[in-house]
């Protein structure tokens, strides 16, 4: 009897390694690509790290004359492409973007100046506050100590963010940091803008103060 349940055992065992080693095999997910993909993650981490840099320059100068972070206020702008500052694209939005999230998370007053001076509400799409129109925006003066700009370069294999601070009474830049983003399938898309150039207008720009 003890025999025929080793026999038994041995025999369930050499049915459930298959399955075993085909669980542990990623090639059985229908979303492999998304859970091994290395590309994930490249913009915030890399948002995070020119974030750093930024906010431990802004720092030296605050540390010593007692204040904190949440005394500077700070308006984020999109980086421009080097070659041409009427250009700039979706990785460079979304670049603005992460840098908003890690001054905010850092204890830094973020102004938004895209809101828009009151919620528009479009039928089977929802209701928006933020707004590039700046006949809509609530105002057009910035008011914050600090404004985030910055410039990128492309070449074939990455994409090179050059970010600062500059102070807006001033025009001094405070701080300076740089990272390199690699390109790949997934972020490729996002580097050329697919919205077409706007025709020859004049420009509505935004006041600084002085």
């Amino acid at each position: 009897m003890p025999r025929r349940f080793f026999l038994l055992f041995l025999l369930t065992l050499s049915l459930l390694l298959p399955l075993t080693a085909a669980a542990a095999d990623w090639d059985w997910l229908p979303f492999k690509n998304l859970f091994s993909s290395r590309t994930i993650g490249f913009v915030p981490r890399t948002a995070d790290n020119i974030g750093a840099e930024l906010d431990a320059q802004v720092m030296r100068l605050l540390e010593p004359e007692g204040y904190a972070r949440d005394a500077v206020s700070i308006s984020c702008t999109v980086p421009v492409f080097l070659g041409d500052f009427n250009d700039t694209s979706p990785l460079a939005r979304q670049m603005t973007e992460e840098l908003s999230r890690y001054f905010v998370s850092k204890g830094y007053r973020v102004d938004e100046t895209r809101k828009g001076s009151e919620v528009v509400s479009v039928p089977r799409k929802g209701e928006f506050l933020l707004t590039r129109d700046t006949r809509k925006l609530q105002s057009r003066t910035i008011t914050t100590e600090m404004v985030l700009t910055g410039t990128y370069t492309l070449t074939d294999r990455s994409v090179r963010f050059n970010m600062r601070l500059v102070a807006t009474p001033s025009n001094e830049v405070i701080a300076m940091a740089a990272g390199t983003i690699p390109i790949t399938e997934e972020l490729e898309p996002l580097i050329a803008d697919p919205q077409p150039p706007p025709p020859l207008q004049p420009a509505v720009r935004t006041r600084l103060p002085r």
